[in-house]
């Protein structure tokens, strides 16, 4: 995977009202994030909104061969944006959005999203991402959890380097390098 096609990845995270209309842009403040994750604790999950943000971020990309949600501190990359970036008005539309996806949680027999069996998990999400249009509620913040799920992921230092494999500088002229002319 190159560059180019992350950024066509991060088309949807694009989408979200506080983050930068320009691809370049946008890059750059995701890098400029990462390298202060180790300096800032959560400041606007409480540990339940925590526990909820990493389960989901983890189901969208999951631990595999290749590092997963969690393993890049996507859980708080978003905690900071939201802190940092997001107006008080997307934020309480973010937090009354989580709330609401534990109530729905809630209806289906566990206290809590975290405590819902595997395929209700994924059931519920399936229908939170079908409603990721709307203006409020559990859709409106699945659906910005994904972007910036999705925005979080590749714009850290390890998918960058270890996944996408991005070489900033050549290792030098390779002059005898076979050439096949195309016909």
């Amino acid at each position: 995977m190159r560059r180019r096609e992350a950024v066509q990845f991060l088309g949807v995270a694009l989408a979200l009202p506080f983050l930068p209309r320009s691809a370049r842009a946008a890059i750059e403040l995701g890098e400029q994030i990462h390298r202060r994750l180790g300096d800032v604790p959560f400041r606007t999950f409480n540990s339940d909104q925590q526990k909820l943000v990493t389960t989901i971020a983890e189901m969208i990309i999951p631990e595999t061969d290749t590092p997963g949600a969690t393993s890049v501190r996507v859980p708080e990359f978003i905690d900071l944006i939201l802190t940092e970036w997001a107006n008080d008005e997307e934020r309480a539309l973010f937090l009354a959005g989580l709330k609401d996806i534990d109530t729905r949680a809630a209806a289906l027999g566990a206290p809590t999203f975290v405590d819902l069996p595997s395929e209700k998990k994924v059931a519920l999400l399936t229908a939170l991402d079908a409603a990721r249009a709307d203006k409020e509620g559990a859709g409106l913040a699945f659906g910005r959890l994904k972007g910036l799920t999705v925005y979080g992921y590749f714009t850290s230092k390890v998918v960058d380097t270890d996944i996408l494999k991005t070489q900033m500088f050549f290792n030098g002229y390779q002059g005898n390098v076979p050439f096949t002319p195309a016909v």
